[in-house]
Parts: C-alpha cells; sequence; structure tokens
C-alpha cells in the first residue's frame, strides 16, 4: 500500500494520522535498484580548465596573436616543456598522448617567461622524476623516490613488475596517507630542475603531486572535452546551462529529471548538497545525505531519550493499543484503513533501519572501512549517496563545490581547489566500487563557465565562457580527448570524422559545442529521451559522439 494512495482517501473516512517521518512514498522493501545512475559534480563559480587539463604554458599572449586581447600576460605560469602527458604516467593502456594535464603548483617555477622560440626554459620537475615518484617505496608516511642512478629506471619496466606499488603509491597520495616525497640524491644529480619549486631540502609536500597520482590511476577511465562553450559569463546561467542543457530557469537538473523518470518515489531519489543550480522543476523532491546525523535520528527518532527499557515498553503499549482499536472497529472500510495506516508506520520501521546502516556501516567491513577514511562531509555524502544507489533509495547524485572563483590570487587559490576535486573524486569512485555499482554509474564534471586566458592586475583571473568537462565510467569511452580550443582559449567548432569528434577546418564550419550536447547525450544514455517529462523540457542539440 502506498502511504500516497493512503492518504487521498483517507480523509473521507474522519481519521487522522500522525505518523512518523520517513522518506518514501513506497516501503523499503518494494525498492529495486536501477542499475544505472549518475553522479553530477559542479564546481562553482567557474574553474579554470587551463590549471588542470587544458594546458598552455607562458608565452606571452602577444607572442602567439600581435593582436591579442591583455597581450602581455600569459595563460599560464608554468612553460610549455612543463606541461605532462597522461600516457607517460598512467597505469592503462591506449591513452590519447594528446590528454595532457598541467604540472601543480609549486612543481614548475613560475619566474620565467617563455618567449615564442624558446619555450623549454624552467621546466621544473621532468616527467622522469614523477615516474620515480610514481614508482617509489613509502616508508611511515615517506614516499621516497625511486633513485636508480640514470639509465637504470625504466618506467616501462617498473609499470610491468611493480604496477601493485605504483597503484599503492599514487591512492596513498590521493588520500593523504603519505605526508611528503623524499627525492634523496635526485637532487644533487639534477640541480637545475630542482629549482625554484617550493621544497625543504630533499622533500617536497605529497599533496603537490595529487594531478599525477590522479592521471596515474584515472586516465584510462576518463574522458576529457576541452572547448566546451557555456556561452555566458553570468553564474546563474552558466550554473543552469551547465547543470540541465539549456538556459530555461524552468528546466530541471539533469540529475533531478532522471531521479524523477526512474522513481521519484525512492526514499532518497535525487540527492544534493544544494549546491549547483539544484533545480528540480517540481518532478522530484531533493534530498540532503551530506550530515550522517540526519541519518541517525531518522533511524533512532527517540535518541538517547529513552532509557532503562522505556522504548521496549513504549513498543508494547503501541502494540496494545492497535489491538484494542482493532477490536472496535466494526465499519468495513475504517477496519481496511486503519490497516494500511499501521502498514505505513511500519514502512518508517523498514527505513529507520535501512537508514542505521547506512548512517554507519557495520564494523570490520569494506564499508565501514571507507566511511572511517572519509575526510570531509562531502565524501560522507559520496559514500551515503552510493549506498543508497545499490540498495534501491536513490538513482543520482549531485554534488557541488565552492571556491572556484578567483579573481585574485588565482593560482594560491585555484589550484589547491582542484586538488581537492580530484582528492574527493578519489573517494567517489573507491565509493561506486565498495557498493559494486562502479560499472553502472556515470560520472560528469563541469561549472557555469571557465577563466580569462590571461591574469589581471590582482594577479586573479575573471570568467570565460569557454570550459571543459569531465566525464568518467558507465558509457564513456576513457583515455580520451576532445581538444578544441586553439592556444589562446578561444573554441574551435568540431566535426565528426571516423566516428570521432575533431576540430573542424576553421570556425566558418563545423558545430560549437555546448552542455546541450552533453545533455543530449546523457539523456539517451540513462534511455530516458523519450519519457514524457524529458520532452516537456526538450534539448536541441546536434548530434555528436560526446561519450566517446
Amino acid at each position: 500500500m502506498k502511504r500516497r494512495e493512503f492518504l487521498k482517501t483517507l480523509s473521507a473516512t474522519g481519521m487522522a494520522v500522525c505518523s512518523p517521518m520517513v522518506l518514501s512514498n513506497r516501503a523499503y522493501a518494494e525498492a529495486v535498484p536501477v542499475n544505472r545512475y549518475f553522479v553530477f559534480l559542479h564546481l562553482g563559480g567557474g574553474w579554470d580548465p587551463t590549471s588542470l587539463c587544458d594546458p598552455k604554458g607562458n608565452i606571452l599572449r602577444r607572442d602567439i596573436d600581435p593582436e591579442a586581447r591583455e597581450g602581455g600576460s600569459p595563460v599560464n605560469r608554468y612553460c610549455e616543456a612543463s606541461i605532462r602527458r597522461a600516457v607517460d604516467v598512467s597505469l592503462d593502456s591506449g591513452i590519447d598522448s594528446q590528454m595532457r594535464y598541467a604540472p601543480y603548483l609549486g612543481t614548475f617555477n613560475a619566474d620565467d617567461i617563455d618567449t615564442a622560440d624558446e619555450s623549454t626554459a624552467n621546466t621544473g620537475l621532468s616527467i622522469n622524476m614523477i615516474q620515480r615518484v610514481l614508482a617509489g617505496s613509502i616508508a611511515d608516511r615517506v614516499l621516497n623516490a625511486d633513485t636508480t642512478a640514470g639509465a637504470g629506471f625504466s618506467w616501462s619496466q617498473a609499470k610491468e613488475n611493480s604496477a601493485a606499488i605504483i597503484l599503492s603509491n599514487a591512492e596513498a597520495i590521493l588520500e593523504g596517507t603519505v605526508d611528503t616525497i623524499d627525492f634523496g640524491s635526485l637532487i644533487d644529480d639534477n640541480p637545475l630542475l630542482f629549482n625554484g619549486l617550493a621544497r625543504n631540502g630533499t622533500t617536497m609536500n605529497a599533496d603537490r603531486f595529487v594531478f599525477d597520482a590522479f592521471y596515474c590511476l584515472y586516465s584510462g577511465r576518463a574522458r576529457i572535452l576541452n572547448g566546451i562553450d557555456n556561452r555566458t559569463n553570468g553564474h546563474d546561467t552558466g550554473t543552469r546551462f551547465a547543470d540541465t542543457g539549456s538556459m530555461d530557469r524552468a528546466y530541471p537538473d539533469f540529475s533531478a529529471l532522471y531521479a524523477a523518470v526512474k522513481g521519484a518515489e525512492m526514499p532518497l531519489a535525487f540527492i544534493t548538497d544544494g549546491r549547483g543550480n539544484n533545480e528540480t522543476a517540481g518532478l522530484v523532491a531533493r534530498s540532503s545525505a551530506n550530515d550522517v546525523g540526519v541519518f541517525n535520528a531518522i533511524a533512532d527518532p527517540e535518541g538517547n531519550y529513552l532509557q532503562n527499557g522505556l522504548a521496549s515498553l513504549i513498543g508494547q503499549a503501541k502494540d496494545q493499543r492497535r489491538e484494542l482499536l482493532a477490536e472496535k472497529e466494526t465499519l468495513p472500510s475504517r477496519v481496511r484503513l486503519r490497516s494500511q495506516l499501521y502498514m505505513v508506520r511500519d514502512e518508517g520501521v523498514a527505513f529507520s533501519g535501512v537508514a542505521a546502516e547506512l548512517a554507519t556501516p557495520a564494523a570490520d567491513t569494506p564499508q565501514r572501512a571507507l566511511d572511517d577514511r572519509a575526510r570531509n562531509n562531502r565524501q560522507r555524502q559520496m559514500r551515503i549517496g552510493a549506498a543508497a544507489m545499490d540498495a534501491g533509495m536513490a538513482s543520482s547524485m549531485q554534488i557541488g563545490f565552492g571556491g572556484f572563483d578567483t579573481h585574485n590570487d588565482h593560482d594560491n587559490r585555484h589550484f589547491f581547489r582542484i586538488r581537492d576535486v580530484l582528492v574527493d573524486l578519489h573517494y567517489l569512485w573507491q565509493a561506486l566500487d565498495v557498493y559494486n555499482i562502479e560499472d553502472k554509474t556515470t560520472v560528469i564534471l563541469g561549472s557555469d563557465f571557465g577563466r580569462t586566458p590571461w591574469f589581471n592586475g590582482g594577479m586573479g583571473k575573471d570568467h570565460w565562457a569557454v570550459t571543459s568537462y569531465v566525464l568518467l565510467g558507465r558509457d564513456v569511452v576513457g583515455g580520451t580527448v576532445v581538444n578544441a580550443t586553439d592556444a589562446l582559449v578561444g573554441p574551435q567548432n568540431v566535426q565528426v570524422s571516423a566516428g570521432q569528434i575533431v576540430p573542424a577546418s576553421s570556425n566558418s564550419g563545423g558545430i560549437r559545442m555546448t552542455p546541450a550536447h552533453l545533455h543530449k547525450k546523457l539523456r539517451e544514455a540513462g534511455n530516458i529521451q523519450n519519457h514524457e517529462f524529458s520532452l516537456r523540457f526538450p534539448i536541441e542539440a546536434e548530434d555528436l559522439p560526446i561519450l566517446g
């Protein structure tokens, strides 16, 4: 019996109801996992893809184009030669050689500016040094880089013979179980590479290598879309376009739309922390899972108030009252409705038990170990969300990150925010794996827009419509990248060639990628494109193989 149906008819009998707090319109016992899930990560404020997945280097803009706006500024403060390739650090094979990423702040020397004919000065740590870090050995909380002399170190051999060690080292960096990287004798052997870096003697902070660790583990799963045009510099409009695929205020976020189609009556159908666009269009209720205390309260509404056996006595009294009232009822309709009332109440009991398991997993289980590793509320929400999806209580989740609107002191503020996102994204992937839904989930990372490909007077970056999205998981062709920006982060139109998205020969032809193209494919991936809710909020966009 659905509570929704029960409450519709209840008023006709004159009966009153005061049911316990429950979040579902159907009994938990009826919950069935949908086996296809989506997680949308929104980087609020407008992120700078050139600080991670669309790196450009620090040649002055006027040396690239004499007519360039803000010609005296570079796009980035690291040199072109310090840009790293995913294929050089990944444990996976088949990585697109054009998938590149920026060096993390402090692992390059930002003092010198390249010229158009000299782009190899100041590389900072070479890829060989990064590989030696990943292939090193951990003692206590120190990761010691491999110091094998000269040509004696081989990354290909390290991957072949010590892949498990590399994986463990990358995880340790992302999970914060190592604090320091020790380069030992490598510094004396390669003094120019370490000039001007953020180091203390032979050591550097381990969290400066999060970018490298992430690409080591996840580049084979990731698809990078560089050159998405969000067509606005406004936060509200950009957030809406990113999360819904439309600039129309009435449109629901994709996560909410999917949840509504797949089962709005699920207890936690659409999990959101309230960040991002967070629009449901009235199709589904929002559910917050970022506070474990809420789940503890649902699991045990009386909390610690009922001690010394009072809870048991109250339970007995409730059962006796139920039996007494049942004996007094004579009208068939009232007997039926009273039975349904207690069924609704029992749903709350069923959900309370599940809520307890979600809030605090059983000891000595992978789920409990994952919960113990959570370092912030966002990670706790990720774990609870994964658990809820696996339990048939949710089908989608939206999580927001703040702090990306860096109009001043950009590098010192922006790099560490991206680092935090990658750390949390690693935790999310672990959660999906622990709850056995990794191969059933698509993860989308996007933002309001990008940031200007130059620095302003306060060494900040302002709003720029062109941005990037990162996709991982189900239906995503990993190890691939679409590079649709020019050297000054101008958008390039694209075309489809041999089933792949490639830059068009000029912007006079081809297609300009926008969030609408992404959302069109997400709806198809979720098999909701023809549902009445999706048709109520249509997406008009050309057909592009956005997911690969």
